[in-house]
């Protein structure tokens, strides 16, 4: 992900990422069609359809929308809270799902966060970098 980000900068970049019981098993880079890609992110239908049909072919679930603020911290902006929620129907567009955000403020130190949003409440989950092939 932090390469995407890298290669979109000074873009924001997004995606989504698959797995199964809250382990990740694949990435999914979508294009960002955001009008000012610079302040914003806004998935590509296809991409996204095209992600959400391999996820489902490979049974894995939506466990995280990700994107990159690259010269901001790695917090949901009031536009990425507003994004995240389905203000008629009075819930999350992906329930359950991390939005993960990435800064490339320090190059050399690059972030990633990973939050719940729910409305106007914003929950900071941990996130764990697992060995590709350790057990569980």
């Amino acid at each position: 992900m932090f390469e995407q980000a890298r290669r979109d900068a000074p873009h924001e970049t997004c995606g989504m990422i698959g797995g199964k019981e809250g382990r990740a098993l694949k990435i999914y880079p979508v294009k960002n069609i955001a009008e000012n890609r610079v302040k914003n992110y806004l998935m590509d239908g296809m991409d996204q359809i095209r992600a959400m049909q391999d996820m489902d072919d490979n049974g894995y679930d939506i466990l995280s929308i990700y994107h990159s603020h690259p010269v901001t911290r790695a917090y949901p902006s009031p536009t990425d809270v507003r994004d995240a929620y389905d203000a008629e129907a009075q819930t999350p567009l992906y329930p359950g799902a991390v939005y993960i955000i990435m800064t490339l403020m320090n190059p050399d130190a690059p972030e990633a966060h990973g939050y719940l949003l729910d409305g106007e409440t914003i929950t900071e989950i941990p996130l764990e970098i697992a060995e590709e092939n350790a057990p569980g």
